[in-house]
């Protein structure tokens, strides 16, 4: 992979010249971790920024019985680890690599005098941490107000506004998650989502066919958060 025509296309560093990115690419590393892998645990110090040149993580929070609750599925170009750099407290949740995950990483120091000489930077992940601070409530929303048929049709619908492929009037998704990977993202159980997605199958508003869903009615499927 070119590093430097990756981090050209990296909407964190859209606006840097060809010589800036040649100074990020001095004191930036790469790392390949297998599927997973866990890349950091909640309570490690935070001396890493992480920028994901391929592949995919999950965020997660896991209880004393080891029950785990996915706080957000990161993709490439999406960055993670900047919270503990930022404010200098431990890590907040542990990230794990879903399948082999090539990373961009800037060690603590180098990335705090990054965001001294290009301020814009700070300015975009504030934007990135007020998205993901939306997205967070609306989980809180999501697993306080509703039953878990309008869990598992909020999920959908997120899924299809953000990565979804609109094909005349459905949207087809590729679904990257296991059905417990799914569950844990809504807290319902793998056996109920199951169930859930197979009544809306059933009831027409969807179909599954091997790894894809396609959407065939958006509004019915909304109807049911």
């Amino acid at each position: 992979m070119e590093v430097k025509k990756f981090l050209k296309n990296v909407p964190l560093f859209e606006d840097f010249s060809d010589e800036e990115l040649e100074k990020l690419l001095v004191i930036s590393k790469e790392k390949t971790y297998p599927k997973d892998a866990v890349i950091f645990q909640k309570g490690d110090l935070g001396n890493f920024f992480f920028l994901i040149c391929s592949g995919r993580v999950k965020v997660i929070i896991e209880t004393e019985e080891g029950k785990e609750g996915i706080l957000s599925i990161l993709y490439p170009t999406e960055f993670f680890g900047e919270m503990s750099l930022l404010d200098g407290e431990p890590r907040s949740a542990t990230v794990v690599a879903l399948e082999e995950t090539r990373v961009i990483i800037i060690e603590r120091n180098d990335f705090l005098i990054l965001l001294y000489k290009h301020p814009e930077l700070a300015l975009k992940i504030l934007k990135t941490l007020s998205l993901r601070l939306r997205k967070a409530n609306r989980q809180i929303e999501t697993l306080m107000f509703l039953d878990a048929p309008g869990k598992v049709a909020r999920l959908l619908i997120d899924i299809a506004q953000e990565r979804g492929k609109k094909i005349n009037n459905e949207i087809l998704i590729d679904l990257e998650f296991t059905r417990q990977e799914l569950g844990n993202l809504i807290g319902v159980s793998r056996e109920t989502t199951t169930r859930i997605l197979k009544s809306f199958e059933e009831d027409g508003i969807l179909s599954i066919e091997r790894n894809q869903v396609i959407i065939k009615d958006v509004w019915e499927l909304k109807r049911r958060i």
